[in-house]
């Protein structure tokens, strides 16, 4: 079960991360579409929460390892802020929305790091440890 949980934790935080690197791509060529639209960030955000809630209050408390619990709260507190400056924030300033893109990236990446050091630590005692 951990194992699936950090697979696809760091599968949906990776999709999070593209999308915003590509999101002027995907502008120019479906500017209409769902994934051009906010509504794509707030989806992903359902899954992301979640997933990384489970894998990281299993992980930290089997493996009592601070790093995972860390990077993966301040992961998700910076997608957090992002959506909450999109909402809060929204207008057609280019600045603020760049801002929310790096701040989206920068906590993508770090719950990804968090995935696979949990699936790391998993890996070291082969999954016994949620057994």
């Amino acid at each position: 079960m951990q194992k699936i949980i950090d697979n696809l934790g760091i599968t949906i935080s990776s999709v999070c991360a593209i999308h915003c690197l590509f999101l002027p791509m995907i502008f120019l060529i479906a500017p209409y579409s769902f994934l051009a639209s906010h509504e794509f960030h707030e989806a992903l955000i359902y899954f992301i929460l979640p997933c990384a809630f489970v894998a990281f209050v299993l992980g930290c408390r089997r493996h009592k390892d601070l790093l995972v619990g860390v990077m993966g709260t301040f992961g998700i507190v910076l997608l957090g802020s992002a959506l909450l400056m999109h909402d809060v924030l929204h207008s057609d300033q280019h600045s603020e929305e760049f801002t929310t893109i790096l701040i989206t990236v920068c906590g993508s990446i770090l719950l990804v790091f968090s995935h696979l050091r949990n699936r790391k630590l998993c890996m070291q005692e082969e999954y016994s440890c949620h057994e």
